[in-house]
């Protein structure tokens, strides 16, 4: 009798019941899929640094290195490799590795073992551009046959540069040739592969290698570390990003829906109180009644815990390979692992079923005489009791009423439409935090088109139509844990433009600290920071003397002359340059070379990437927030049954009840939306935060004013539709349940 009460009920309230099990679906499918995508993506990585040795550094020196005394004395495998960016055609850049047999290994992933003559290709590339296997490239002169694709296990995220952080596969892609091949490429550089054969302390290791270097005479150009190389770092850095949120999101749903149980338990049991001191009375003992209540958040969690974690693991591989296209890795077999599926049918079965717990004992300790009498389900609640309406019209009363009569129902609501509007705004966020660095970070600081940084220190005048800098990479510790730049300019620059708070002009006749970075160290205008040259390990202190509002990088601004005496140059010293105009500068000379219209371009085609996520998420938040609402206006509806029935014998009209029954959640719905944006900013913010410790890059969290209008309007029209939805079911709603209740 009693399992056939449970589904009966279940089929007379689908609306709450079906909800509570679509929004356990989704905690679940996400939970599942963003774990195992999580457990495979680091399989797969694992494997690939294991099987193809990963190095741990990259050496570029002015000289050639003893490779075997050095791969004595510090345990470490040694390779000499090289690199050159070739332009294929006009605005296509292709940067082609030397083979290497030892560290850094290139997988091939189809095709054939690259022979004499051969080439081997990052896949995206020759599919962007159409090249078939058996094609001929011309490089540097010579022909080369395209054999087959490869990755290569330090450079698995395919950006052009740290600067240039989106990839367009049209303009650059990776290659490697053999080592006799190799040396006929024009415009190479040299370097070094370095990989510990002992794991631990791989920080320690490389400090004692640098020391060694310099001790015999060699001068390090550029050593970079495989722990803060972005082309690398990146995918330990979204391993760890796809682990928490993969619980986060899945417990906010989770703990949305175990409100709402509670709500819909507490209502179902305050209604059936008669019916529950009837059968204590009939003699059904209380585990026997609270196994039959407990039947209802079971079979929800149960029915919605599995479909989610079929879907999830469903979705799984289609996600993995699509992250696989972003970091191209050989792709491991995937993993499904059993203790994730398990969590993902569990968690929710002892989440809701603790919950219901909580609220049937609190009922079930009253006596039966009570229950069969109709429990206190008309007792008023505190707030309730001290509330003072007699100045307000009935409308106004009857919907203050309505959400202090049912304290949980309102919490739940504003809960989930904070949630809600914190999925609809993710997307929106991300971007105008974008548009600000690139509009009021990268636009007004650099009033410059190009940035070219030498191998070696120069002297004298720069080129004419330039200005020149100096800059040192510091860092904080010996580990390079937290590092930035300090960059010497002219006193009178033009070239980098730095506004106070106030927007007015800040000369660099001072050292002065950009906001980014000054938020990091907790740095004031009078505070000293002392710091290490990454270059030759010496420690050094600024004073601070102003702080420049601005987002472009983390950065320390002083006179170039200044930079120069605390080095030990003389003042004309500089190198690098600025200039507006495309300049040419032998390979040999040349570091690095940076150009703003394409940093503005790689932000631009970024933003552009975003607009499927946009959409994705802002349909997304309109269903979760249509499931939400809809439930709430749902219980409004139900616990107002009577109160409706009422209000139609005495002659309201349709529209005249619509309002007051379902326009009573209309300040929630505004409140939750205002909370909403608050938390979103400051949450995407922290991330931002701890983004920008493994990527080096300072991002602020905005959201500009249009898209907070615009995600108000996409959220109360969900509530409008939500609302529509509810009208039938209060039209549906007889005026003889008011002469019942009478009656009875």
């Amino acid at each position: 009798m009693l399992v056939k009460k449970v589904l009966r009920t279940i089929s007379e309230n689908k609306a709450q019941y079906v909800g509570s099990m679509f929004l356990i679906a989704v905690s679940c499918m996400l939970m599942v899929m963003m774990n195992l995508v999580s457990v495979n993506l680091d399989n797969t990585f694992s494997a690939f640094k294991s099987n193809h040795a990963m190095s741990d550094a990259e050496i570029y020196v002015d000289a050639d290195l003893d490779i075997a005394g050095m791969e004595s004395r510090f345990n470490a495998e040694i390779e000499q490799s090289g690199v050159a960016d070739y332009e294929l055609h006009p605005g296509q850049t292709l940067r082609i590795y030397s083979f290497n047999a030892q560290v850094n290994v290139p997988a091939v992933t189809s095709g054939q073992q690259l022979g004499a003559g051969e080439i081997l290709l990052d896949e995206l590339f020759a599919k962007t551009n159409g090249y078939e296997l058996g094609d001929i490239l011309r490089i540097g002169g010579k022909e080369y046959t395209y054999a087959g694709n490869m990755t290569l296990p330090n450079y698995i995220y395919i950006a052009k540069s740290k600067e240039e952080m989106i990839r367009d596969p049209q303009t650059f892609g990776l290659a490697v040739v053999g080592k006799d091949d190799f040396a006929t490429v024009p415009d190479a550089t040299s370097f070094y592969a370095v990989k510990f054969n002992n794991a631990e302390g791989i920080k320690a290791q490389e400090t004692a290698m640098k020391n060694d270097v310099r001790e015999q005479g060699v001068k390090i150009i550029n050593w970079e570390s495989t722990a803060k190389n972005f082309r690398v770092s990146y995918i330990p850095m979204e391993i760890n990003l796809l682990g928490n949120i993969s619980i986060m999101v899945p417990s906010v749903i989770l703990l949305l829906t175990c409100v709402l149980t509670g709500i819909l338990m507490w209502r179902l049991i305050q209604r059936e109180s008669v019916i529950i001191g009837t059968l204590y009375a009939l003699g059904y003992r209380k585990k026997e009644l609270l196994a039959h209540y407990l039947a209802f958040p079971m079979i929800v969690a149960g029915a919605g815990a599995i479909v989610g974690t079929i879907a999830g693991a469903l979705a799984m591989n289609p996600m993995f390979d699509f992250l696989l296209t972003a970091f191209p890795m050989p792709k491991e077999p995937v993993v499904y692992a059993p203790g994730i599926f398990l969590f993902s049918l569990l968690l929710p079965i002892a989440a809701l079923g603790v919950c219901t717990i909580l609220v049937i004992n609190k009922v079930l300790k009253t006596q039966p005489a009570e229950l069969m009498k109709g429990g206190q389900s008309n007792k008023l609640n505190a707030i309730e009791r001290a509330l003072r309406l007699d100045r307000f019209k009935f409308a106004t009363k009857f919907q203050i009423r309505q959400q202090f009569r049912s304290i949980s129902r309102t919490v739940f609501l504003l809960f989930g439409v904070i949630v809600a509007t914190m999925l609809l705004q993710y997307g929106l966020t991300m971007k105008s935090s974008v548009d600000f660095m690139l509009n009021e970070g990268i636009s007004k600081l650099y009033n410059l088109k190009y940035e070219y940084v030498f191998t070696d220190y120069r002297k004298g005048a720069p080129p004419e139509g330039t200005e020149p800098f100096n800059a040192m990479y510091a860092v904080m510790d010996d580990e390079a844990e937290t590092s930035f730049y300090v960059t010497g300019i002219p006193e009178n620059s033009t070239r980098i433009v730095l506004n106070d708070a106030k927007g007015n002009r800040l000369a660099a006749d001072k050292a002065i600290v950009t906001v980014p970075l000054a938020q990091k160290l907790g740095l004031g205008i009078g505070d000293t920071v002392s710091f290490y040259n990454y270059d030759d390990g010496k420690k050094y202190a600024i004073t601070i003397e102003d702080i420049a509002d601005t987002y472009g990088g983390e950065f320390i601004f002083m006179p170039l002359s200044e930079l120069n005496a605390m080095l030990g140059f003389s003042s004309d010293t500089y190198v690098g340059i600025f200039s507006d105009v495309p300049m040419s500068f032998p390979q040999d000379e040349i570091k690095s070379t940076k150009s703003i219209e394409a940093i503005k371009a790689s932000f631009h085609s970024f933003i552009d990437q975003m607009g499927g996520m946009i959409y994705g998420l802002t349909v997304s938040a309109f269903v979760l927030g249509l499931v939400i609402l809809y439930i709430v206006t749902g219980l409004v509806v139900d616990e107002n049954k009577g109160t409706i029935s009422l209000l139609k014998v005495l002659g309201y009209k349709k529209k005249e009840i619509n309002r007051l029954i379902l326009n009573s959640n209309t300040w929630i719905v505004i409140v939750g939306y205002i909370l909403g944006v608050p938390v979103l900013v400051g949450s995407i913010n922290a991330m931002y935060r701890l983004l920008a410790e493994s990527l080096q890059m300072a991002i602020p969290a905005k959201l500009n004013i249009g898209y907070i209008l615009l995600g108000f309007v996409i959220v109360m029209l969900t509530f409008e539709l939500a609302k529509l939805m509810s009208s039938k079911k209060i039209n549906r709603i007889p005026m003889s349940d008011a002469l019942k209740a009478g009656t009875e």
